[in-house]
């Protein structure tokens, strides 16, 4: 039986090369500088956004100031759209209201193309009144706006 001496272990066997030192570095410095200038300020931005701002319960409204809110997200989508062609059906739209004046809607718009067919869109709007004159379009913001077509087309001639 042989005797291997036991090697005793010393603190600078823990302690890598400089080279290995040099990237820890790195990284710790490149992962405060994208903590401190990139998350942190986009959580800020998301916990100050106007959606947060006040939390609230969404509650389904069908008074006037509902309907000026669905008449605005029409407004808004007629003119993301870019097309005087746009029809929107009664019946089937949902409007809540939160806190602040802001009002989530959700509807449907028919689209017709110059050839005649036409499409149905479901379109999400997300509006903010600012005050002043209900029914005046200059007091409402266009907060965000959503859609999705249906895959089908028909012919209205």
């Amino acid at each position: 039986m042989t005797d291997h001496p036991e090697k005793r272990l010393h603190w600078r066997d823990f302690i890598p090369d400089w080279k290995t030192l040099g990237k820890i570095a790195v990284y710790v410095a490149a992962l405060y500088v994208l903590q401190v200038f990139v998350i942190l300020p986009f959580l800020t931005y998301v916990v100050q956004s106007d959606f947060l701002a006040s939390p609230g319960a969404f509650r389904p409204v069908n008074d006037e100031a509902g309907e000026v809110a669905r008449s605005q997200c029409n407004r808004f989508f007629r003119q993301k759209m870019a097309t005087k062609r746009v029809e929107f059906p009664l019946g089937g739209d949902k409007v809540w209201a939160m806190n602040d004046g802001r009002y989530l809607v959700k509807a449907s718009a028919i689209i017709t193309d110059d050839q005649g067919l036409a499409r149905r869109v479901n379109y999400t709007c997300y509006v903010k009144y600012q005050g002043g004159d209900i029914f005046t379009a200059a007091n409402w913001n266009l907060k965000g706006l959503d859609w999705l077509q249906t895959g089908e087309s028909r012919s209205l001639r």
